[in-house]
């Protein structure tokens, strides 16, 4: 599943997001309103990721969602 994708089921992806990234809170994820960078910058606050590294561990989240099944 690309971001676009993500991006258009946005209400319904929030919680496969939470599940995912379980420092995410509501707060969070209505900040992020299915925007990629929006993530990003999220995901450096809370896990103390650098730009690359939250970029990385989107696409990551990206694959693994195409994949239905696989294990983190």
């Amino acid at each position: 599943m690309n971001w676009s994708e993500i991006q258009d089921r946005w209400a319904s992806m929030k919680a496969l997001l939470a599940s995912y990234w379980h420092e995410l809170n509501d707060g969070d994820l209505a900040r992020i309103d299915g925007e990629r960078g929006r993530l990003n910058e999220v995901l450096q606050e809370r896990y103390g990721l650098d730009a690359s590294e939250a970029e990385r561990a989107i696409c990551t989240f990206e694959k693994e969602i195409r994949r239905p099944g696989a294990v983190k």
